[in-house]
C-alpha cells in the first residue's frame, strides 16, 4: 500500500509525517520478508518430515539430521524478522492513533521528543491505550459500516494484546508474573527462543491494522479540508 501524498497536509507537521512515511516503508520491507521467512520455515519443516519417511529404520540419517538443523535455522530467522516486525509495527500503531487522536481533538501538534519516543517499540501497556480508543472516536470521517469492520479488527487486537501479557507471565526465566511489570514491559523483552513466539497470531492482524493507518489520517484530512466531516460528529 503506498504512501499517501500529504501535499498542503497542517496541521500536520514535517516531523509527524517524515515518522509516518519512516515506520511505513519499513513495515512494508519487513512485512515481505517476514511473509518469506514463514514460507521458507513451513517448506523446511515439510522436507524435514519427508526425510524422515524415507529414511525410517535405516542407520544413517544424515539426510534428517541436516534438514532437522536447516529447520532449526530457519525458524530462528523467522522468529528474528517477526520480533524485527513487531517492534515497528508496534510502534507504527502506537504512532498513528497518537497522531489520529490528536487531530480529530483538534490538540497541538506533536513535540520532536514525543514523536522520536513514539518510533520506539512501545510498552504493552502503551500499546493497549492506544488501542483502547473506539474506532468510532478516531474514524469519524468514515461511514458507520467502516468504521464497525475496524471497531471488530482493533477489538480482536486488544484481545490478543491481554493474551501477551497473560502468556508472558507463564514463560519464568526472568520474565515478571505481575501484571503491572508485564504492562510496563516490552514483548520483545520477555520473548524466548524457547517458546512459540509471543506475537503468533497477532502480528500478521497488526501489520494489517496499522498498514491502513496512514490513509485514514489522509482520508480524515482530506474530509477536514473539504468541510464534509458529519456535523453532529465534526470536533
Amino acid at each position: 500500500m503506498e504512501f499517501p501524498d500529504f501535499a498542503e497536509a497542517a496541521p500536520l507537521t514535517t516531523l509527524e509525517i517524515e515518522a509516518l512515511r519512516s515506520l511505513h516503508v519499513t513495515l512494508q520491507d519487513l512485512r515481505h520478508e517476514y511473509d518469506s521467512a514463514l514460507a521458507l520455515t513451513q517448506r523446511c519443516y515439510r522436507l524435514q518430515e519427508n526425510a524422515e519417511v524415507y529414511t525410517h529404520g535405516r542407520a544413517l540419517t544424515h539426510h534428517p539430521d541436516a534438514l532437522h538443523r536447516l529447520y532449526g535455522l530457519a525458524d530462528s530467522y523467522e522468529s528474528g524478522v517477526g520480533l524485527l516486525a513487531w517492534r515497528y509495527a508496534s510502534a507504527a500503531t502506537v504512532l498513528s492513533i497518537t497522531i489520529l487522536d490528536r487531530l480529530v481533538g483538534d490538540r497541538p501538534a506533536l513535540t520532536a521528543a514525543t514523536i522520536t519516543t513514539l518510533c520506539e517499540e512501545p510498552t504493552l501497556g502503551q500499546l493497549r491505550d492506544a488501542l483502547l480508543i473506539p474506532c468510532t472516536n478516531l474514524l469519524i470521517a468514515r461511514d458507520r459500516n467502516w468504521q464497525d469492520q475496524h471497531e471488530e479488527e482493533r477489538r480482536d487486537l486488544l484481545l490478543s494484546v491481554e493474551g501477551v501479557v497473560e502468556n508472558a507471565a507463564h514463560i519464568g526465566d526472568g520474565v515478571p508474573k505481575e501484571a503491572t511489570a508485564l504492562w510496563a514491559g516490552r514483548l520483545t523483552e520477555f520473548d524466548r527462543t524457547y517458546t512459540d513466539p509471543l506475537y503468533s497470531g497477532l502480528l500478521g492482524p497488526l501489520l494489517t491494522f496499522t498498514e491502513q493507518s496512514p490513509m485514514e489520517i489522509s482520508w480524515y484530512l482530506k474530509q477536514s479540508r473539504a468541510g464534509a466531516l458529519p456535523h453532529e460528529i465534526r470536533i
